[in-house]
């Protein structure tokens, strides 16, 4: 597997599919439909998560070629992200 190839295919599309969706949603929007600005937030979210999309695809490729010290930097920095969405999920919610 290459690591470069996946990656960057995950980014691509990731980004590419998320502004279609943002788009369908302003679409939506200046058309008056319902449910528009719900459609936009789905669209932002996919941009938002692709780049953990890709790091996940990195921890997969890594581990697939067995660098192992790669793929735990990978798998240390999926970890450090998780805690952070966690937190700030708590957080607000307090």
């Amino acid at each position: 597997m290459n690591l470069e190839d996946n990656v960057s295919f995950v980014l691509r599309y990731g980004s590419v599919i998320g502004v279609i969706i943002v788009a369908i949603g302003l679409l939506a929007y200046i058309f008056e439909m319902i449910h528009s600005e719900t459609v936009m937030t789905a669209g932002i979210a996919v941009i938002v998560f692709t780049p953990f999309a890709g790091m996940i695809v990195s921890l997969i490729s890594l581990s697939a070629n067995r660098e192992k010290r790669y793929a735990i930097s990978a798998a240390t920095l999926i970890a450090i992200t998780v805690a952070g969405m966690l937190i700030a999920f708590l957080i607000e919610r307090m």
